[in-house]
């Protein structure tokens, strides 16, 4: 049977016309009910319950990480990690998210996997990270994905690309699962091993050659790893690699972080300004205010890229902190009127007080 737009996707709109707008509010997802043993997969369609069960992950989150995000869950921002739990439970689900830096990549990542029951795997770059290194994880991340069957979320961020060679083995994962001659022999031989003890508990009927065995392991690791890869499109970096990495494009979901809309822009200076003691009028003010200067900074870089061809990129995180300078100089200004006023106060006390002797 055939269905029209305005069929599907008509609850969607109150005029009836189906735009890009309303489509943002089109939800499909099996986190709805967080505390229910069974998660069917089926479209939600009430927001503010979304909302709700996306602080409820939030909460949990935090309760037991050892770095805290402090999230607003505004709807830009379960839009992507809507999209982010689906393609984590694909097959071969892998994600490359696109977006200039700050604009909540990686933080929508860490909530998603969460919310997915993942485990997060993230390299630590130091001063002294080396290839041999950045081996030795690799080879920790496929062994989780494929001796131990954990699902694993792999974030790796452009930042961290310490040496192009990175980005090859990464291409190689995403395409075969594998990389080249990564175990030696003897490491090797401990994997096949193990897939013929994990073989013969799963009731696998198949050879137990060593070259069988190790197409096991890759068939678990490709499984069960997720790759997550937060770029930024700026610069010629971005555009390099894709041309020489085609996996980063052929094996990935591409999900690009636009600029926040503007209900974005209010309800988190709303949350950020919620423990100042403002009036309610006043609080408003300056919430328009905090948007007006993002919006109109965003409108001059665009003027200014159509006149003189150069770049000015704005960015979420240059929001937040326009919001918590505002704080910080309204903190300071406050002590330093109280402090004029305390001195004033003292003053005619001791005028008073000469006064009256």
């Amino acid at each position: 049977m055939f269905y029209s737009p305005i069929q599907l996707l008509g609850h969607l709109t109150l005029s009836g016309k189906v735009e890009d707008d309303s489509v943002r509010s089109l939800f499909f997802g099996d986190y709805a009910k967080p505390d229910s043993a069974s998660k069917p997969y089926d479209e939600i369609t009430d927001l503010r319950t979304l909302t709700e069960v996306m602080d409820f992950y939030l909460r949990e989150f935090n309760n037991i990480s050892k770095a805290p995000m402090n999230l607003v869950m505004f709807q830009f921002a379960i839009e992507h990690i809507s999209r982010i739990c689906r393609v984590l439970k694909q097959d071969n689900g892998h994600l490359l998210l696109v977006g200039i830096g700050g604009s909540g990549r990686q933080s929508a990542t860490k909530l998603a996997t969460f919310i997915n029951d993942y485990e997060l795997f993230q390299i630590e770059l130091t001063k002294n990270y080396s290839m041999s290194d950045w081996r030795d994880n690799l080879k920790h991340l496929m062994l989780k994905a494929g001796i131990e069957g954990k699902k694993t979320t792999f974030l790796f961020s452009d930042n961290q690309i310490k040496d192009e060679a990175f980005v090859e083995d990464i291409n190689m994962l995403l395409n075969t699962g594998d990389v080249p001659n990564i175990f030696p022999v003897d490491e090797r031989a401990d994997i096949i091993e193990k897939m013929q003890g994990i073989a013969q508990m799963e009731g696998k009927k198949m050879d137990v050659t060593p070259l069988s065995m190790y197409n096991f392991f890759i068939d678990r690791v490709k499984a069960n790893l997720h790759i997550v890869l937060a770029m930024s499109p700026i610069g010629e970096g971005f555009r390099n690699r894709l041309r020489m990495f085609p996996s980063l494009i052929n094996c990935c979901t591409i999900d690009w972080f636009q600029a926040w809309p503007k209900d974005a822009l209010e309800m988190v200076a709303n949350k950020f300004l919620e423990d100042l003691d403002l009036e309610d009028n006043i609080r408003m003010e300056v919430v328009e205010m905090c948007k007006t200067f993002q919006e109109s900074v965003r409108e001059l870089s665009e003027r200014y890229y159509s006149q003189l061809r150069r770049h000015n990129y704005v960015t979420p995180t240059s929001y937040l902190e326009l919001i918590l300078t505002f704080k910080v100089l309204l903190n300071s200004k406050r002590s330093e009127v109280n402090e004029l006023r305390n001195r004033y106060i003292v003053g005619l006390q001791k005028l008073d007080f000469a006064a009256s002797q």
